[in-house]
């Protein structure tokens, strides 16, 4: 359940969080939270998730030519 804290710091199961910050809370512990500090926490309409972007793949490594120049030296 995604909620706003208005309370000015607080801990929860996700850590420590400030007033203003969103957070994504059980609903257990936001009802176990609005019991005790009625204002603290104000609840956020849930939105859509989305899905990831497919990640691309890392460019293959390119062989360096080989040197013949020893081979070229002895030749002559």
């Amino acid at each position: 359940m995604r909620v706003l804290v208005k309370h000015r710091s607080m801990s929860t199961s996700v850590g420590i969080v400030r007033n203003g910050d969103i957070v994504d809370l059980p609903e257990a512990e936001v009802k176990k939270i609005s019991v005790t500090k009625k204002h603290a926490l104000e609840v956020l309409p849930e939105m859509p998730l989305e899905k990831p972007a497919p990640k691309k793949k890392a460019p293959a490594k390119k062989k360096k030519a080989t040197s013949n120049a020893k081979s070229i030296n002895k030749d002559k």
